[in-house]
């Protein structure tokens, strides 16, 4: 009897190593769960006719120098005051939410559609990449994403919360 608890017990045991490995070694939308994304430019920008919906944030970040990077933005706030900073400086403290949100993205190339796209006088352009890699290694590369409504809007959040925590601290 005691034997055979024993036998299933490391049969158990056995297969519990084995799914614990699977999961840990599970990829993740093209990217493997246990990377870090190392980014270096987050640009997001939109043009609009009406001024109050126009934007542009650029970070740019280099954490191998002494995780410093910079901060440039432009934005109307809800007292239709301009919001602008340029190239102040931010570390990587400043940008760690910024960071959490890059890192629950897709970031597997996205298939550039070729069409032709005739704009009108007062139509609304959206722009935004990431480029990807670090500047230690010159390995980097731009990677231009489709992001939902939600997600664009969660990007701003984050930035305007970057842009009234740098603001503050650079006195403006």
């Amino acid at each position: 009897m005691h034997s055979k608890l024993w036998k299933i017990v490391k049969i158990l045991l056995a297969v519990l190593v084995l799914l614990t490995v699977n999961i840990g070694c599970a990829p993740v939308e093209g990217e493997d769960n246990m990377t870090h994304v190392e980014w270096t430019t987050f640009y997001l920008n939109r043009n609009h006719q009406v001024r109050s919906l126009c934007y542009r944030f650029d970070v740019n970040y280099d954490p191998f120098k002494e995780g410093q990077g910079t901060f440039s933005c432009f934005f109307v706030d809800k007292k239709d005051a301009n919001c602008l900073l340029s190239s102040a400086m931010v570390t990587s403290e400043d940008l760690a939410e910024l960071d959490a949100f890059i890192q629950k993205l897709s970031l597997a190339e996205q298939e550039k559609k070729q069409s032709e796209k005739l704009f009108a006088h007062d139509a609304t352009t959206t722009e935004f990449y990431i480029t990807l890699g670090s500047y230690k290694n010159k390995n980097r590369r731009k990677v231009t994403l489709q992001l939902s409504s939600m997600q664009q809007d969660k990007a701003v959040e984050i930035l305007k919360r970057l842009y009234a925590k740098v603001s503050k601290r650079e006195g403006k």
